[in-house]
């Protein structure tokens, strides 16, 4: 007995080598029927969507995956694609300019930069630089802390043209005093002097030893555009102004390694500048004397799409104070910043009521941008 079940086995054994190829096919056709025959029968019960290759043999679909959204508007200052409803929102606003504090001492109290569609850097007076920021596309619930004005970053609000946030500003009489510029221009002008605190809401203070350095001051865009409808009637949509011309990214194979791009605006090591690019992301992120700019509302570095060098004429106001203007009109020299390299450009802008716009210093050809948020950091000649 012991002697044939031996035979059997060993018989059996190598049957099973010699035919495990089919064994193996067989095994698995019977496991798929029996898994498509569950699915099948469960499905009755538990509404599981039946799956025909072919497609459903009704007119509708038996079951939605995703609702398809079509983003082809273009955004008029960032060029990011925008959907329908999306592109009715801002389309329904008008852009907002908003003066920004940039002392070191109150960069950690900065919200909300890397949600600006477009940022110029400029120096306020003795090499310290202040932001103007453009904020049109994206809703902001707290930014700031808003600062005071100078009339060159009024010219760039007019670029747009835009409400334009501030804390008061230059007052001394001469040609950098704001009141009788901004009445001159007709700025649609969002003072917080003059709306104060249900536009804007005191911060607290940022003290240099035992002395009051600034006055911390937030708002939002919802309070903004709200004041601004109050104000000036009829004026919170999408004025006409002339938008740049962008391009899709360079492909990451085309694009190098590293870049940094390095500036100063004058002899203060706090306020030089740095961008370093990332090569995966496509984008440039921002230090600023010598440590990562970080932006409070996110607590992450702020980056860019494009960087924008622009050389200005600067000079003292001559009304005894250290208020500076630059001339803002006319042409320049400039430098490109993006996919990692660098182009010579030139400047141009014929009037106050035209757009700054960038051309090729080779060809005179206009500078397509990335998609996405721009800086401009004016450098002083």
């Amino acid at each position: 007995m012991r002697e044939r079940l031996s035979k059997f086995w060993s018989a059996f054994r190598y049957w099973l080598r010699t035919h495990r190829r089919g064994i193996f096919l067989a095994f698995w056709f019977v496991l798929s029927l029996a898994a498509g025959g569950a699915y099948y029968f469960l499905a009755q019960y538990f509404s599981l969507p039946m799956i025909n290759p072919l497609g459903s043999s009704s007119a509708e679909p038996s079951m939605v995956l995703a609702d398809p959204i079509t983003k082809e508007t273009v955004h008029p200052i960032s060029g990011i694609y925008s959907s329908e409803s999306e592109s009715a929102r801002w389309k329904a606003r008008r852009p907002l300019a908003v003066m920004i504090d940039n002392h070191q001492l109150a960069r950690p109290y900065q919200f909300n930069l890397q949600k600006a569609d477009l940022v110029y850097e400029a120096v306020a007076e003795g090499g310290i630089t202040r932001f103007l920021a453009i904020f049109h596309s994206q809703d902001v619930e707290k930014l700031g802390p808003v600062r005071s004005s100078r009339v060159y970053y009024i010219d760039w609000a007019l670029e747009f043209p835009a409400y334009y946030a501030h804390v008061g500003g230059a007052s001394t009489p001469g040609p950098a005093n704001i009141r009788p510029y901004i009445t001159a221009h007709k700025v649609l002008d969002l003072d917080q002097f003059r709306l104060g605190s249900p536009t804007y809401t005191f911060g607290g203070n940022v003290m240099l030893g035992r002395t009051v350095l600034s006055h911390i001051n937030y708002t939002s865009t919802a309070k903004l555009w709200t004041a601004g409808s109050n104000l000036y009637p009829g004026t919170n949509k999408l004025p006409s102004f002339e938008s740049w011309q962008f391009k899709a990214d360079v492909p990451l194979m085309d694009r190098p390694k590293s870049q940094t791009v390095s500036f100063s605006f004058g002899s203060l090591p706090t306020y030089a500048g740095r961008w370093v690019y990332d090569r995966t992301r496509n984008v440039y992120w921002r230090e600023q004397g010598g440590k990562k700019h970080i932006d409070q509302a996110t607590g992450e570095q702020l980056f860019a799409k494009n960087i924008v060098l622009i050389y200005m004429n600067e000079r003292l106001a001559g009304d005894g104070t250290s208020h500076r203007l630059y001339t803002t009109t006319g042409q320049g020299s400039a430098e490109i910043y993006q996919d990692g390299r660098k182009i010579l450009a030139t400047w141009k802008r014929p009037t106050l009521s035209a757009r700054t716009q960038f051309f090729r210093r080779d060809s005179a050809a206009p500078i397509e941008f990335n998609r996405g948020s721009t800086w401009i950091e004016v450098i002083p000649k």
